[in-house]
C-alpha cells in the first residue's frame, strides 16, 4: 500500500513516497522534471540504482514538491516543481531513521530550478523530520550561487550545518573532436591519440556504436571475470541489462579481429548530456592502455552525435579529470538532539574511516563523526525562509504560511 505524507501550505504541497515501487512509479515524471530543470540525466536509471549492490541496506524515499492540492496517484509534470531523493539506512532490515544522499556530487539528489534547490532541500528535510528522522544529509548542486541560510522550520531540539565542496565530473565538448582535445592537458591529449594509433597499428580492432543485445550472459560473465577489475556477477549483469533496456541507456564496444571483446562502456543519455557509468577492460592489454583507447573513441563518438557534455558518474582517476568543469556542491545536514540520534552517531563512528568495520568510508558517518562542521541551533534564524530572486514556474509564494500536516494511507 502506498504511504504518503502531505504537508500542506498555501503553496506547495509536499508529497513523501516511501519504498522502491512507489519511487519507480514516478520514473518517467522524474526524468522529464530533470530535463525541464536543466539537469539532464539526473533521474535516469532509477531501476538500476534502487536494485544494485549499494541498495541492499537502504530504503528509498522520494519527496515531491507539488502545486497545492496535487496528489501522488495522479501527478503530472506541470504539477511538480522539485523532487528530492533520499536513502534511509537499515540494519538487518530495521529502519534507522537516518537519511542521506545517494550521490556525493549531488547530481541525483535534488532536482529543481537552480535558484530553488536549497529551498527544496530544506523543505524535504523538514518533511522527513515530520516522519521521525533523527539525522538527514542532502547534497545538491548549487551552480556556483551564493547560499543563504536554509528555509527549514526545525525546533530547538535540532542542530543544522552547511558546507560547500568543489566537485568535478563533467567534460564539456567542443564542436569537433580536435577542438575538444585542445581543451585537455598536453599529456592527456597525447595519450588519447597515441594509444589509439598504437593499438590499431598492432592489431585490427573495431569500435562498435551499439553493442546492446550482442552479448550473452555467459559472454559477459566471462569478460568480467577476465577483466582488470572484476565485479560481482549479479552487478555486472544488472549493469548490462540497464544499458540495454532502461530509457536512454547505451553500450559501446571495442572488439578484436577474432571477435573478442576488448572493452565495453555503458551509461545513459538525456538531451545533449551523456553520463558514463561503467567500463570493462580485458586484462592482458595493460601496455595498450585499453581504458584510454576506449575513451578516445567514446569522446569522438559523442562529439559527432552532438553531445555537449559527458558526465563521468562518480568521477574518474583518468588524467582527463583535470579538465572537468569545476562545480559547487552543498551539503545540508540536520540532526536531532536525542538519545536515539546520539546512539546512531556512536554506531556510525565505526564506519567513518577506512579502519572501520567495512574498511570503507561511509559519507554520512564521516560527516556526522569526523568532519569539522559548524553546528547551529538558533531556530529563529532557521525560521527565516530562503527566497530565491526568481520564482519557480507556476509557484508564487511557496513559503507563504506555516505547514499543516495531514496523513494519507
Amino acid at each position: 500500500m502506498l504511504r504518503a505524507l502531505h504537508l500542506k501550505t498555501g503553496n506547495p504541497t509536499v508529497v513523501v513516497l516511501a519504498g522502491r515501487d512507489a519511487v519507480l512509479e514516478q520514473s518517467p515524471l522524474l526524468e522529464n522534471l530533470a530535463a525541464r530543470c536543466d539537469q539532464p540525466g539526473a533521474m535516469n536509471w532509477l531501476r538500476y540504482f534502487l536494485s544494485g549492490q549499494s541498495a541492499k541496506r537502504k530504503h528509498p524515499w522520494l519527496v515531491l514538491l507539488t502545486r497545492a492540492g496535487a496528489y501522488s496517484t495522479q501527478l503530472q509534470l506541470d504539477d511538480v516543481w522539485a523532487a528530492v531523493l533520499f536513502s534511509e539506512y537499515r540494519v538487518l532490515g530495521v529502519p534507522t531513521k537516518a537519511f542521506s544522499t545517494n550521490d556525493l556530487a549531488g547530481m541525483r539528489t535534488v532536482v529543481a530550478p537552480v535558484e530553488w534547490r536549497q529551498a527544496a532541500a530544506a523543505m524535504a528535510i523538514e518533511a522527513l523530520m515530520a516522519r521521525g528522522a533523527h539525522s538527514v544529509l542532502v547534497s545538491y548542486d548549487n551552480a556556483g550561487r551564493e547560499s543563504g541560510r536554509p528555509a527549514g522550520r526545525w525546533g530547538r531540539n535540532m542542530q543544522w550545518a552547511m558546507r560547500r565542496r568543489a566537485t568535478g565530473q563533467t567534460l564539456l565538448l567542443a564542436e569537433t573532436y580536435d577542438a575538444t582535445l585542445a581543451k585537455l592537458g598536453k599529456k592527456t591529449r597525447f595519450n588519447l591519440r597515441y594509444y589509439r594509433k598504437r593499438l590499431l597499428k598492432r592489431m585490427p580492432a573495431e569500435f562498435i556504436e551499439d553493442v546492446r543485445g550482442m552479448l550473452s550472459d555467459a559472454d559477459l560473465i566471462a569478460l568480467n571475470a577476465a577483466s582488470l577489475n572484476p565485479i560481482e556477477k549479479s552487478e555486472c549483469l544488472l549493469q548490462y541489462e540497464s544499458a540495454c533496456r532502461l530509457p536512454g541507456g547505451f553500450l559501446l564496444g571495442l572488439r578484436g579481429a577474432e571477435g573478442e571483446w576488448l572493452s565495453l562502456l555503458g551509461g545513459w543519455r538525456q538531451g545533449d548530456r551523456t553520463v558514463m557509468h561503467w567500463q570493462i577492460n580485458a586484462e592482458g592489454y595493460e601496455k595498450d592502455s585499453l581504458c584510454t583507447v576506449m575513451r578516445s573513441f567514446f569522446v569522438e563518438h559523442e562529439v559527432l552525435r552532438g553531445t555537449r557534455g559527458i558526465t563521468f558518474y562518480g568521477g574518474t582517476p583518468h588524467s582527463m579529470a583535470h579538465s572537468f568543469e569545476q562545480e559547487e556542491t552543498w551539503d545540508l545536514v540536520v540532526r536531532r538532539k536525542s538519545l536515539k540520534a546520539a546512539a546512531f552517531q556512536l554506531a556510525a563512528s565505526l564506519f567513518a574511516s577506512p579502519q572501520g568495520l567495512t574498511r570503507r568510508i561511509n559519507f554520512l558517518a564521516r560527516t556526522l563523526c569526523v568532519d569539522d562542521l559548524e553546528w547551529h541551533t538558533d531556530s529563529r534564524k532557521l525560521a527565516k525562509a530562503f527566497r530565491p530572486a526568481t520564482p519557480a514556474p507556476g509557484i508564487r509564494e511557496p513559503f507563504a504560511r506555516p505547514a499543516r500536516e495531514t496523513r494519507l494511507e
